[in-house]
This record gives structure tokens, sequence and C-alpha cells, in this order.
């Protein structure tokens, strides 16, 4: 899961980098960026039947493997269009291998220490984020921009020899036929819409393909989901927002998505075009509140049995918006205190909604639609924060200063900034829908409640949710 995240927030650092490096603009530096999320939401649908049919360990072996080969590949590359395409086999890798690592949570650990399993697992998914801007700028300082790819192959090289671990027994053999008019509608689908909403800002501008584009690619999701509803082996199964709980804790996960890659995404340009602080500075200034993000994830899955998700999620978010106010009212001469206090209240946030949010969204599944709801979730994940990268970058975009379209104004990053507190406001009332309706749930005691002191007398009383 660390690679997956470093995949995005590693290289993201590196966006004003990559312009300045190959003379480019953002608006083509970002597709770095842009190239791999894309494949990722391509390969994040074919997670589920891959696991079914060749089993765990054997894809994320295979698909690690490859990683790491095109990795150390890339560090050989001297053409900005060849590292794109690295970009993007990587992202197919990170697509298989990112919902495959959620269910080896839920095969293989006890179900009472699953909670803090997915503690620890949230950790790993943030300890990109927090140490991936540090280690690319260094690295890039230090050994320059191809050091960035061969770094990458050899933490795909440690995962393989972690990964010979994982019992044999982990494998499952399931001969279904391959949905393959399915997965070229949420393939194609997911990549036009991905494509599409990146180049938004271009759309009322002479770019109106774009627009057509995600329009195709919309339409083909729909299809996708008309298809997958008469299938009785379907390529996604929809039929898990059946299950109510599911569906809220699909939403909450999503509309934090969406807030969640503002900070990622907008603050190394603040620090870096707005205040001009170098790569390595920039990470190491990103470094101490992300880390303390990293550090609370264990201890948040822990707390999840003591005093459930209700309490943890509405005080996450209020500290996400709390922060998120501050980075927004941050003008160019912001103090250095200033700004990390703001990034570590709203990295703290960040840390509380998400861990139970995505141990929520697993723990009402039966155990055997856990590969399937992982790989849903996290697609639709994918999609979304395709979706905020694209409304960040459209607000950026508008703000460029100079003629060559380097510099982007603090006013454009303060004004996405306002733009993810509408989205943190939009979490009060998903938190009211969560809870309101405990009492008519058969599920809330165990899952709303702290999991570990209801277990027991609960495991019936869940069969009447799960309708899968």
């Amino acid at each position: 899961m660390f690679m997956s995240m470093y995949g995005i927030s590693g290289y993201t650092v590196m966006i004003p980098i990559w312009k300045a490096y190959w003379g480019i603009n953002i608006d083509y530096a970002q597709w770095s960026l842009i190239g791999f999320m894309a494949a990722a939401g391509v390969s994040m649908t074919l997670s589920g039947y891959v696991m079914e049919r060749w089993g765990i360990r054997k894809v994320l072996v295979v698909a690690t493997a490859i990683s790491a080969i095109f990795s150390c590949t890339g560090s050989l590359l001297t053409d900005w269009e060849s590292l794109v395409v690295i970009r993007i086999v990587s992202g197919l890798c990170a697509g298989v291998i990112t919902p495959l690592t959620i269910s080896l949570i839920y095969h293989h650990i006890a179900e009472e220490k699953r909670a803090s399993a997915m503690g620890w697992w949230s950790m790993a998914a943030m300890l990109g984020p927090a140490i991936g801007p540090v280690i690319s700028g260094w690295l890039y300082v230090q050994f320059g921009w191809s050091s960035l790819f061969l770094f990458t192959g050899v933490l795909n090289i440690c995962m393989l020899v972690c990964l010979s671990q994982l019992p044999r027994q982990s494998m499952s053999h399931s001969y279904v036929a391959f949905p393959l008019r399915q997965f070229v509608l949420a393939g194609t689908g997911s990549a036009c819409v991905i494509i599409g909403l990146s180049q938004i800002h271009h759309w009322f501008g002479g770019g109106w393909g774009y627009g057509m584009v995600a329009v195709a690619g919309s339409a083909m999701l729909v299809r996708l989901v008309y298809r997958s509803a008469a299938d009785k082996q379907p390529l996604l199964h929809w039929r898990l927002f059946k299950n109510r709980l599911w569906k809220f804790t699909m939403l909450w996960n999503g509309v934090v998505t969406l807030a969640l890659y503002a900070g990622t995404y907008l603050m190394p340009l603040y620090l870096m075009d707005v205040q001009g602080w170098s790569a390595a500075d920039s990470g190491w200034i990103m470094l101490f509140p992300s880390f303390v993000m990293v550090l609370l994830a264990p201890i948040v899955g822990r707390l999840y049995d003591v005093v459930g998700p209700q309490r943890l999620l509405f005080s996450g978010l209020l500290l996400m918006l709390i922060g998120s106010l501050l980075l927004a009212s941050m003008n160019g001469d912001a103090s250095l205190i200033v700004v990390i206090s703001a990034m570590f209240i709203r990295s703290v946030g960040v840390s509380l909604v998400t861990t139970p949010g995505n141990h929520m969204s697993m723990v009402c599944l039966e155990n055997e639609h856990v590969a399937q709801g992982s790989a849903l979730s996290n697609w639709v994940k994918q999609l979304l924060s395709a979706c905020s990268i694209a409304i960040y970058s459209a607000i950026v975009m508008l703000g460029h200063t100079s003629t060559g379209g380097h510099v982007v104004t603090v006013n454009r990053i303060q004004a996405a900034f306002w733009v993810s507190i509408v989205f943190v406001l939009l979490l009060i009332p998903i938190w009211w829908l969560l809870f309101k309706s405990r009492g008519q749930m058969s599920l809330s005691p165990l899952i709303l409640n702290g999991g570990q002191r209801n277990t027991n007398n609960l495991k019936n009383a869940a069969e009447k949710e799960r309708v899968i």
C-alpha cells in the first residue's frame, strides 16, 4: 500500500520540478500523475476477478515484479513521453495491488484484530504521502530525477521479498469466464473519465473535446452498471450497494477522498511556486505533520474498538475543517510555523476520518465479498481522486502569472482550499445519515459502537443486513 500512495504523493511534489527540468508547463507535467491514476483506475476493476482466478499471492507477486522491472527501466530513459508511459505501467500494477492488500487483512487476520490491522494498513497508506515528498525531493537534489524511478524499483524488490512469506494456501482457484465486455466498458470508461476531467480547465477554451471524452466515459460506466446488474458473475459487484451501511460508508469515504487531495496536490505547489522553497525543503516541511498522521493510524485502529467510529469520525471532521480553514487563509508571506501547524491539524483530522471509514466499509461485508468490495471501493475512490485533482488543478490553472505558465498565484491556491472546505462541510450531513438510524441497523452495535465489545452476540444479527 505504501508503494501505491508513494506513486501518487512522491511524484506530486515533482510536478513543479518536471516543469523546470523539461521546460514544460503544469498542464503537461501533471500527465505523469494523470497517467498513473487513469491506469490504476482501469486495473482496479480486475482485482476481484484475478484474486478469485489465481489467488492473492500469485497476483501480488506478478504485479510487483512487473512494476519493479518498469521502474528500473524508467531510470534509464531520457525523454518525457517515455517516462509518462512508465508511470502508466506503474499505475496498472498499483491498481491491482491496492485492493488485494486489504483482502489479505480480512482473509488472514482474526476478526477481533481486524480494526487494529486496518489501522496499520492505513499507517502504510499514509506513509507514502508523509515521506514521499521528502524522499523525492532529496533524491532529486542529490542524484537527479532518474533516481526516483530506481528507488521505486528497489522498493518493489523489497516488497517481493516480503510477499515470499505469504502462505501458498492464500491462493484460490475459480475458473469463472472473464467478463470481457464489462472490463472494456469499465477500463475504457474509467480512463476516459479521468483523462477528460484532468483537462477540465480546457473545456471552455477550445478544448471541448476533453469534455466529450469525459461524457463518453461516463456513458460507458452507466452502461457497465446496467450490464453488471444483470450478470450473475459481474466484474464489479454493484449489488453490494444494497447493503445500506456499506452504501453510507462509501458515500463518506468518497467525499473524504475529494477533500483529501487538496493537501497532497496543493501544498507542494504552494511551498515551491508561492514561497520559493526547494523540492527537498518542501518535503521536509510536509514531513512532520504527515508523519504524525502516520503514527496516529494504528492508534486510531485500536480506539475503534474502544470508543467506536462515531466520535472518531466527528472529531476528525472538525479537525479537517479547522486545518483547511487555516490553509485557505494563508497568504504568500505565511510563516513556517503557521504552515506546519495548519497542516498538522488537518493531518490529524485525516487520520481520524480515514481509518474508521475504511474499516467500516469492509467489516459490514461477508469475508467472501471483501475482495469484490475492496475492488469496487478503491475503483470509486480512484475516479473521485481524479475528479478531485481535476477540480483543484482547474482552479490553479487560472492563476498562471508568467508568460511560460510556470508560476501559480497564492489566491488560486486559497480558492482551491476553499473548495476543499465545501467537501469537508458535506461530511456533516453524511455523518448524521450514517449514525441517525443506528437503532434500525442490525450491524450498528458491532460496527458503530466498537466491534470488540459486541462481537459474540451480533454475528446472527449481521446476517440480516448482509443482503449479498
